[in-house]
């Protein structure tokens, strides 16, 4: 562990829970070995921020070896540009129990996301001396989880802006209004992954898929022996989201007996297990969405206006994807580098004729029900563009022409599949993309493998033909 050595060692330094280790074997020559193996970066300082000892993880982390760190005040090694708020560092100087997520930077220059959680270090006389911090770099772990957000159009690079500015803040409520599909779940990840709580929790909800019998427990836990199956105790997601995130999507559907409660949650940040005694403090940000009018759920007595008010601080409008035509394109190349590497195709985009498809139509369900649209293209395309074959009926549907005198006016267009020939004609296709292997084909088709059976058995359908 290198110049840990020059830490004056005591019996402090010792874990409560290095009791069992034998006396003989609790030396600092011991208590290097084990640090030295530690995966993630261990650092102790003094109630300066004067580091005093480090091990090889922190060496690697932060680029610099042991001599170069100790005796030095955290704020040169970690070169932040300032102390974050919430620094686990800072606060474990407190009897807190801190965790937390820091940006910290490099010596080659890189800026790292590190999750710290720190304990606190007495001497013989219970004074504080100073505190030992574990720091995990979670930058890489974090990356799959943030989703892509495309905004070309002005409108939501608007939005996009706002909701970046929201993220780093300190705000701990906020409500996402849009229209279903509009990808407000994409938004609420949005605001957590790019906010200094992105290492801990992000719990969603949809209050809407939950009987109201159990939308209380599920969101307070409960005690054991609250009710009659309450055999044990449960933590709620209030408990489980501490730190982190906690998503209440269709909050519009929360019964008004549980929103009086909720609004306590909101207001002092603490709340009691079901059966409970005893208030349970949390750090959590709130992030709820609705495609209802809420104003309207008001005045019509089935929304509490004071829990309106308190969710409404922070207000984010996603727009539907009809008032932003520019962004449908791009998100279709988004989709289709998607679902290629999924399954396997090599797709290479959409024939002019198919663009003219997608950007003619005023897609109702937003951006989930384009993403559907090319899923399905995708499966059923043989070429290497999507064409307007492949699109749902509802996209390639013929208009009918304008009205003439002539006498061929009198015909009608081509009204395409029906739903049932359009049925019989996926299943086909997705059976011949998986040669046959209804098991395969039933997940293509994001079905179980006994509804295709069904389905082929209902039309009398054999592969191959």
């Amino acid at each position: 562990m290198g110049d840990i050595a020059q830490l004056r060692y005591n019996e402090s330094l010792i874990p409560a829970h290095m009791a069992k280790l034998l006396p003989e074997w609790q030396s600092a020559k011991v208590l290097e070995a084990v640090f030295d193996q530690l995966s993630d970066a261990l650092i102790i300082y003094d109630r300066d921020l004067r580091i005093t000892g480090v091990n090889r993880a922190a060496e690697r982390l932060l680029g610099l070896s042991a001599s170069e760190m100790i005796g030095r005040n955290c704020r040169e090694v970690f070169r932040c540009a300032a102390c974050e708020s919430g620094c686990g560092l800072l606060e474990g100087l407190q009897d807190t129990s801190p965790h937390g997520t820091v940006r910290l930077h490099t010596d080659d220059g890189r800026e790292r996301l590190v999750l710290i959680r720190t304990s606190q270090l007495f001497d013989e006389r219970g004074n504080l001396e100073g505190a030992v911090a574990t720091v995990k770099d979670v930058t890489e772990e974090l990356a799959p989880m943030k989703r892509e957000v495309i905004a070309e159009s002005p409108a939501m690079r608007e939005v996009i802006n706002f909701v970046r500015k929201v993220a780093v803040s300190e705000a701990t409520t906020i409500l996402l209004e849009g229209e279903n599909g509009t990808g407000k779940d994409l938004i609420a990840k949005t605001l957590h992954y790019e906010s200094p709580r992105q290492a801990e929790p992000f719990i969603a909800i949809n209050c809407a898929a939950i009987p109201e019998t159990l939308l209380e427990s599920e969101l307070f836990g409960y005690e054991k022996g609250a009710f009659t199956d309450a055999r044990a105790q449960k933590r709620g997601l209030f408990e489980l989201a501490d730190r982190g995130t906690l998503f209440l999507d269709e909050i519009g559907e929360i019964p008004l007996t549980l929103q009086a409660k909720l609004l306590r949650v909101l207001e002092e940040q603490s709340f009691r297990r079901l059966g409970g005694l005893k208030d349970i403090r949390v750090d959590v940000r709130f992030i709820a969405a609705t495609n209802k009018n809420l104003r309207e759920a008001v005045r019509e007595g089935a929304f509490r206006q004071d829990l309106y008010f308190r969710l409404n601080v922070i207000q984010i409008v996603i727009p539907p994807l009809r008032e932003r035509k520019e962004d449908i394109l791009p998100l279709v190349k988004f989709f289709i580098d998607h679902y290629n590497r999924k399954f396997k195709r090599h797709i290479q985009g959409v024939t002019p004729e198919a663009a003219e498809l997608l950007l003619a139509h005023e897609w109702p369900g937003n951006v989930r029900e384009l993403r559907n649209a090319i899923e399905r293209a995708m499966i059923l395309e043989e070429g290497t563009h999507i064409t307007p074959a492949s699109l749902p009926i509802a996209l390639n549907k013929v208009e009918p022409r304008p009205v003439s005198t002539t006498p061929a006016s009198t015909e009608l267009p081509d009204p395409g599949l029906s739903l049932a020939e359009n049925e019989k004609q996926l299943l086909l296709r997705a059976l011949e993309r998986t040669n046959g292997n209804q098991t395969q084909a039933a997940k293509l088709l994001r079905i179980t493998r006994d509804t295709l059976r069904y389905k082929l058995k209902k039309y009398n359908l054999r592969y191959p033909k």
